[in-house]
């Protein structure tokens, strides 16, 4: 019953979206025998399917251009049919960031035949999408994820440091080295004598850590010679795929249990962390608050996906050819090369074609 009054919604406000998504140009597809979606959106689609590097032919890209045309529309009617409305502060927030990205990518988009309208209504929909998201899985959502889910997701791929880093010196290649003067070379020398010592003793700090010796506000205190450690300490959360951080440094972190002392540092110590793993639900934190969109965002992934693709598979579809063909020569007849913003990519299909 609920997939059938879906649909019934579809068919219903599918006419309404129609004037938004095939005025001022020519209509590339036809969905359930209502709905135009027109070149422009079409050709955006298009163009992120033939640069995005996951298709090898143009039929393939074609068809993708056409599921996220249906995913488009299905999206924002289910958006409408649930009563989600924008507002004025989220159109304002969109507004600001087309105007943003326009001057980057609007004169290649505008040769791509994509006016800046249409560019509004594609962030738009983006931002319905993930509107829509929260509708369906958050707490007063129609179908709600468990808040323990959430937090188990939360736990199991981030963990919270407090941390205090130090560069000891500037570490020089051997090369360099040489090529200092006989008095650098003694400074050079006495500067990483004395980093040496000052990573041993915070080593030694955290052993007492470890062992009982010292709390760990009491070591925070100790190394960075301070009444008070917040002045230079931070505390942040480091992701599994955290690109702030080396992999190594993720790797380390990640061995570490709650409530230890520990020290990060390279082949040289020419710098050092100094880091307590804590408690990710702390009170002491906001943590949780400041991750849990995104950790909702990744659970709720997999039912997104089943749920936005039983509205697509509802609706009926006519590619108009020749307007198709026309989205395709534009977007593969535009020199990226020239536009800022954008690479110079190499069609995959292409390179199978030559061989």
């Amino acid at each position: 019953m609920k997939k059938s009054c879906i649909v019934i919604s579809i068919i219903l406000l599918l006419c309404f979206l129609t004037a938004s998504c095939s005025a001022g140009s020519e209509s590339a597809l036809t969905i359930n025998d209502t709905a135009e979606v027109n070149t422009e959106i079409f050709t955006y689609f298009l163009n992120d399917a033939y640069y995005s590097g996951s298709y090898e032919t143009e039929d393939q890209c074609v068809d993708a251009a056409t599921s996220k045309c249906l995913e488009y529309m299905a999206v924002n009617t289910r958006f409408a049919q649930m009563g989600n409305k924008l507002s004025q502060n989220d159109k304002a927030d969109i507004a600001l960031e087309v105007n943003s990205l326009w001057r980057s990518y609007g004169a290649y988009f505008t040769e791509l035949g994509i006016s800046k309208n249409t560019y509004f209504k594609i962030k738009q929909y983006e931002y319905c999408k993930e509107a829509l998201r929260f509708s369906l899985y958050d707490t007063d959502g129609e179908t709600p994820i468990a808040e323990t889910y959430i937090e188990q997701y939360f736990t199991s791929n981030y963990v919270g440091i407090k941390y205090f880093y130090e560069e000891l010196y500037t570490a020089v290649s051997d090369s360099e080295y040489e090529a200092l003067s006989e008095t650098e070379q003694l400074i050079y020398d006495a500067e990483k004598e004395a980093a040496e010592e000052r990573y041993q003793s915070i080593s030694e700090i955290a052993d007492y850590v470890n062992s009982g010796v010292y709390s760990i506000d009491e070591a925070f205190m100790a190394v960075t010679g301070e009444i008070s450690a917040d002045i230079s300490v931070s505390a942040t959360v480091v992701g599994r795929s955290d690109s702030s951080f080396s992999s190594d440094f993720i790797e380390a972190v990640f061995k570490q249990t709650v409530g230890s002392a520990f020290i990060i540092t390279n082949s040289d110590h020419s710098y050092l962390y100094f880091i307590e793993r804590v408690d990710l639900l702390s009170d002491e934190y906001d943590f949780y608050d400041e991750y849990r969109d995104a950790c909702l965002k990744a659970v709720s992934e997999s039912y997104f996906v089943s749920e936005i693709n039983t509205w697509v598979q509802s609706c009926s579809t006519v590619r108009h050819m020749s307007a198709v063909n026309g989205c395709l020569n534009a977007v593969t007849s535009v020199d990226r090369s020239k536009y800022a913003g954008t690479d110079e990519y190499v069609f995959k299909s292409l390179q199978y074609s030559e061989e």
